[in-house]
């Protein structure tokens, strides 16, 4: 008796949206001109980030990776009503001591991702990270077998005399997209008497859901310059080698988009809404992609302009 084959089709889902997590990735910063540079350039350039590199535990015959700086752009997919919310505060080593109980306090209230990060920032659909190489970071248990392996490997590639490039190119990618379940994070803290200090916390940094875009290797050869840089005395000179990034030499790094494709872009507050409304009108007709009726692309633009401080009372 002749067996009947039965054929499967393909399933079909109606649509890829992300459920879980946002549908939208946003890229937070600390300073206005940041986000005016990347509206004025239409365009997102790396730099440099230094990493915390210890957690790997990684040693070679004449030195032990503590901090590494990879070129990259983050970015976080935290759902809206999530952006405001308050992280819960672990104030380590000397800041501790340093601060008033009021001061610990003020600290707690104003413990957001933003806090964190800036409160500028500009947004894009996932579906266009995916579409421009985003790629979620890896979050690593220092207790597992993974953890230790990896460490393992690398310092064996890394004290090998001869190593193909593939194999090198192929650990220092894995590298850019590490990042360890928790840690500590050093970020500006105003103090009551007006100073300035920088508070070291402990962090969970899963909870920051980051996708990061690192240049790919043509992009990195062609340009003369390296994916990650473990010199310990080229690390001071991180915010120096930043500032070149942003120069047309190295445009082919930059991760450049589209007016039309930003989702939103988020301001402290009205103040801030009104200057980059101004910013937004100046930017001249020939970069936006319906020349012939760029004002009226200029005001959808501008539509998408949120304030920081009404986000947190309304969302």
């Amino acid at each position: 008796m002749e067996k009947k084959v039965i054929e499967h089709a393909p399933v079909a889902f109606p649509y890829n949206d992300y459920v879980q997590s946002a549908n939208t990735l946003f890229h937070f910063m600390s300073k206005s001109e940041h986000l005016e540079w990347i509206l004025k350039n239409r365009a997102i350039a790396p730099r440099y980030c230094v990493e915390d590199m210890a957690y790997l535990n990684i040693v070679t015959e004449d030195s032990s990776f503590q901090k590494v700086a990879v070129l990259q752009k983050c970015f976080c997919d935290i759902p809206f009503h999530k952006l405001t919310d308050t992280f819960e505060l672990d104030i380590v080593g000397d800041s501790a001591e340093m601060l008033s109980d009021a001061e610990k306090l003020d600290l707690s209230k104003w413990n957001t991702h933003p806090d964190c990060y800036g409160k500028y920032a500009i947004a894009f659909s996932k579906k266009w990270g995916e579409n421009h190489h985003l790629q979620p970071v890896q979050y690593i248990n220092t207790d597992s077998a993974y953890a230790t392996e990896f460490s393992k490997l690398f310092s064996s590639l890394w004290s090998a005399e001869q190593l193909p490039d593939d194999y090198a190119d192929d650990i220092l990618n894995r590298l850019s997209f590490m990042k360890p379940l928790r840690g500590t994070m050093s970020r500006s803290f105003n103090r009551t008497d007006g100073k300035i200090i920088r508070v070291e916390l402990q962090k969970n940094f899963h909870d920051e859901r980051e996708w990061r875009y690192v240049p790919d290797v043509e992009a990195v050869t062609a340009t003369q310059i390296e994916r990650v840089i473990a010199n310990p005395y080229m690390i001071p000179l991180i915010e120096e080698i930043n500032k070149t990034l942003m120069t047309q030499n190295y445009q082919r790094l930059w991760l450049e988009y589209d007016y039309d494709e930003i989702r939103y872009i988020i301001v402290p507050d009205a103040q801030g809404r009104l200057d980059f409304i101004d910013i937004i009108l100046q930017i001249p007709d020939c970069q936006f992609s319906c020349k012939d009726n760029a004002i009226r692309s200029k005001y959808v633009l501008i539509s998408k302009i949120l304030a920081l401080d009404e986000i947190k009372k309304d969302w």
